[in-house]
């Protein structure tokens, strides 16, 4: 039983916490993960293909070219905070339309607080249904009789 609920806990923190930070390089590898912030032209644009007042595009990069980015988009999210979920079909958006490329990392700090506060959480709560014991119970240390 105690081997399920440690392969619960560690599925959930497989998960881990990602930041947004600006690409590094002009050029990003296919495949990279992410946010694309549209301009204010690129929204008006771009609303036949994406749907109305959208303001950010997040997925895996398919293609970079000098004037396209190729995204196969898994999130839409309006200006509103909205989130609009897709199944991966690629759109292509002009450069001139996107204000900024933000590239998905993982964010160590939280992860790690995640993954200790996980064990943590999973730790108490398999002692409070007795899978596991802390051993401050029974014979303290002293001589037993015979």
């Amino acid at each position: 039983m105690s081997a399920r609920y440690a392969a619960v806990t560690l599925l959930g923190l497989a998960a881990g916490c990602y930041n947004y930070f600006p690409l590094t390089t002009a050029d990003p590898r296919p495949g990279t993960r992410v946010s694309a912030q549209l301009s204010d032209s690129g929204t008006l644009a771009l609303s036949r293909y994406l749907g109305p007042d959208v303001a950010t595009v997040e997925g895996r990069l398919v293609a970079v070219t000098d004037q396209d980015i190729g995204i196969s988009v898994v999130t839409v999210r309006n200006r509103n905070g909205v989130e609009h979920y897709w199944k991966g079909e690629v759109v292509t958006l002009p450069r001139g339309d996107v204000a900024t490329l933000r590239q998905r990392k993982l964010a160590p700090g939280r992860s790690a607080f995640l993954v200790l506060a996980g064990v943590g959480g999973s730790f108490a709560i398999m002692e409070a249904f007795g899978l596991v014991s802390t051993g401050s119970g029974g014979n303290s240390g002293g001589s037993s009789t015979k």
